[in-house]
């Protein structure tokens, strides 16, 4: 290496340190504070690395589940929540998983380990609303999954405890969630609702 490469590698070492020294001095914002909290301790230490690890994680997750192997597929999704827990994408992606892939019928037969997998898939969502970007986000969307999708699940198919009227009353509760953490369009979820529960009451559900 000739030495005015290595001088300018010098320089855009010290340039680098500089500026990251003077990221680190100056106070934080009200919203950035909020997401650092949010972080991880893996994601505090990496920075903004952190997220393009997480894709390459999620890449092999992906990988793993066509391959059939779930257990390394986990394995990998949660490196990858780890490394960026706040991208709310991540979260929605495991959920859904659980959700719409390990709790159908044709993966899984018995009602209740269906129920167990759905469950699973909503802990999920729950989880990332302490650490996502964008928590309301994943609240509505366990709404949503109540509200639009399994309450309309024929009930011995699924076999949810207090029927259709538990999960709209579920919903309603994460609804009133996603309000809280700022969610947009909860009032489109919430006439949904309060739709299904009308025809209920008219089936004399």
């Amino acid at each position: 290496m000739t030495v005015g490469a290595q001088s300018a590698r010098r320089l855009l070492a010290v340039t680098a340190a500089l500026v990251l020294a003077l990221a680190a001095a100056r106070p934080l914002s009200a919203p950035e504070l909020e997401g650092r909290r949010r972080m991880g301790p893996v994601q505090r230490l990496l920075g903004p690395i952190a997220s393009a690890a997480a894709s390459v994680e999620w890449a092999r997750y992906l990988g793993a589940l066509d391959d059939g192997d779930v257990t390394r597929a986990y394995g990998h999704a949660a490196r990858a929540l780890s490394l960026d827990s706040r991208a709310t994408a991540g979260w929605l992606t495991l959920a859904d998983h659980f959700v719409f892939i390990r709790a159908s019928p044709l993966e899984e037969a018995d009602p209740e380990a269906r129920r167990r997998w759905i469950r699973e898939g909503f802990a999920v969502l729950r989880s990332g609303e302490d650490r996502a970007a964008s928590p309301g986000v994943l609240a509505r969307y366990a709404a949503t999954i109540k509200a639009a999708f399994l309450a309309d699940l024929p009930d011995e198919g699924l076999g949810w405890p207090g029927g259709p009227r538990a999960l709209l009353s579920e919903a309603r509760e994460d609804l009133e969630r996603a309000a809280s953490l700022g969610a947009e369009e909860v009032e489109v979820t919430l006439a949904y609702i309060e739709e299904r529960e009308r025809e209920l009451a008219e089936q004399g559900r």
